[in-house]
């Protein structure tokens, strides 16, 4: 019977141990490479408008309508294929950076332009005492990170800050391709609506959203699975402790003690498998957000219990029945 047991809590905490995988495979970063490799997220939409309005005149209206709105533009140079000029109001990784860094927001509002390369960018450098500068119309721009190299990925590219105070912001944005990244729906039809523009989803977006999809559905489902398969150990465990108290011929007036202490003692071993789980996933696997997690833990925790005390109460009352 205890080995049953045993056995029973083995089965328990791998349930917890699968459905954290599980959690931290949706929520994982790792099928966004290709995105990422290009400065994009999930979120990321193609903004087209003939608009001559000066790139500053866009940021004081993004900043003056939505301050409480996370945004990010990319601005791909129509004449200068490898030229990119970046804004965001907060901080962010979209670019893997290999070496340095990826700017901060304080460089965004600033006067100085900063820098990005690409391992392979064509643009003329200066290296000297341990800085390198990209040099850009007699003008030395501070690099601040060198980007990740992807196999398979030609990258060229240099990416440059931009804001309202600093010169290249004045540059007028019917030259350049622009793409808009940011969670809400809202922003973006605005800004569409603003600049009397048409937004869409670049191919690379579109058919990572339709995997992720699928993948996340995928997981989603077994998840659920998983959830069911630890709420069946729990009946077990109940019937376990049913049949252990009718083979010990315990007396109706002590059963109720031996139920609660048997009850007590599953509350305990469900809490400790959950927390042994949630520290090893922690330790070992990537979360974007640790309080799903937690969330569906106490949801496993909470329906283990309630199907464990169902179990027992439809065995007592059979029981009396019989």
């Amino acid at each position: 019977m205890k080995i049953k047991k045993i056995f029973l809590g083995i089965f328990l905490l791998a349930c917890f141990l699968v459905a954290g995988v599980l959690v931290s495979n949706i929520q994982s970063i790792s099928a966004d490479q290709v995105l990422t490799a290009s400065g994009l997220s999930s979120y990321s939409r193609n903004l087209k408008t003939n608009s001559k309005v000066e790139i500053r005149t866009l940021l004081k209206y993004l900043t003056k309508k939505y301050p409480n709105e996370k945004i990010t533009l990319e601005l791909n140079n129509k004449y200068d294929q490898d030229q990119v000029l970046i804004w965001s109001n907060y901080q962010n990784e979209l670019l893997p950076v290999a070496k340095g860094r990826y700017f901060n927001p304080e460089e965004f509002e600033g006067v100085v332009s900063f820098g990005i390369v690409s391992p392979t960018s064509n643009i003329q450098l200066l290296n000297t005492q341990d800085n390198k500068y990209i040099v850009l119309n007699n003008r030395y721009i501070s690099v601040v990170g060198t980007l990740k190299e992807v196999s398979d990925n030609i990258q060229t590219k240099y990416y440059l800050t931009t804001g309202i105070n600093q010169a290249n912001s004045k540059a007028r944005l019917n030259n350049f391709d622009i793409i808009i990244d940011t969670p809400s729906n809202r922003v973006v039809q605005g800004v569409s609506k603003y600049l009397n523009g048409q937004v869409t989803f670049s191919e690379l977006v579109s058919t990572h959203r339709r995997t992720h999809f699928i993948r996340a559905t995928a997981f989603s489902i077994l998840l659920g699975i998983i959830v069911l398969f630890a709420g069946l150990v729990a009946g077990a465990c109940a019937i376990i402790n049913h049949i252990h108290s009718q083979m010990d011929k315990i007396e109706r007036p002590l059963k109720k003690y031996f139920i609660a202490s048997k009850l007590g003692r599953f509350v305990f071993v469900n809490i400790l498998m959950g927390l042994a789980a949630y520290f090893l996933l922690t330790w070992r696997l990537y979360f974007t957000s640790l309080s799903y997690l937690i969330i569906l833990f106490v949801l496993m925790m909470t329906l283990n219990v309630v199907i464990y005390m169902l179990v027992v109460f439809f065995l007592n009352r059979k029981e009396k029945i019989g």
